[in-house]
């Protein structure tokens, strides 16, 4: 087996490996993750954050012992709050978005200037995402698909969620939606066993969700009531609660 380290801001990984191919993932600064196999000049890989695999390019990280990889996984992983700046003599000013592992750039040879802010809890979190485009395969302010959102909101608080949306509904415990509080996921689709959404439940009976764009909307036992078109976008089928 095969390691390595993301040194670049931001890598797409992709469900084939070609650069056409549909994106359904990203990989943030810092992150470590293990070859599986190799074609041409594209690696299938696994993060070794939520297990996801897809295909990146191999010149979109750097090849690490495993003696460095377990090291580096040991460590207390930080994750950048807001996007920040990181550098080295060769780049003097590298952006990276909020959710990179900045605990790892001494090991890339980078300095990092912290525009970390102290948010007090996940709904500031959520809300710092607010207007963010919808981008299938995406996970940033930039943007981000439903469970991408979902994924890095909870990155950024320090809990380590599966990346997509199906995944996440089989962590934590289920509840009632009137026994709901903020921070809690609802989980929408045509049947239970068959999950396409997904957003975190905020204050006042709302929730904040990828859908066209970062949004808040009203939740109701139905599903999401859309506040423009007052109509319910999505069906709930349950609501489960991640941290206490």
């Amino acid at each position: 087996m095969e390691y390595g380290i993301v040194n670049l801001n931001l890598v797409p990984v992709r469900k084939k490996n070609n650069a056409k191919s549909e994106m359904i993932s990203q990989l943030f600064f810092g992150e470590t993750l293990e070859v599986v196999s190799k074609k041409n000049n594209w690696c299938l890989v696994i993060s070794s954050l939520d297990n996801y695999k897809g295909w990146v390019r191999t010149s979109h990280f750097l090849s690490i012992t495993k003696v460095d990889y377990i090291k580096i996984n040991r460590k207390e992983k930080k994750f950048s709050s807001t996007d920040s700046l990181v550098f080295n003599e060769k780049f003097k000013d590298y952006k990276v978005p909020a959710g990179s592992m900045i605990s790892n750039c001494k090991y890339l040879g980078f300095n990092c200037i912290f525009n970390d802010k102290n948010f007090h809890s996940l709904e500031e979190i959520a809300l710092s995402f607010l207007n963010s485009p919808y981008l299938w395969g995406g996970k940033t302010k930039f943007g981000t698909d439903c469970s991408g959102f979902v994924q890095s909101v909870f990155k950024i608080y320090g809990k380590i969620l599966p990346r997509d949306s199906y995944q996440q509904a089989l962590v934590g415990t289920e509840i009632n939606l009137e026994n709901s509080k903020t921070g809690d996921l609802a989980f929408f689709g045509k049947k239970i066993d068959s999950i396409t959404h997904v957003g975190i439940v905020i204050s006042n009976n709302r929730i904040i969700h990828s859908s066209g764009k970062v949004r808040i909307d009203n939740i109701v036992n139905e599903g999401i009531l859309n506040v423009d078109s007052k109509k319910i976008s999505h069906e709930l089928q349950s609501v489960r609660r991640i941290v206490n």
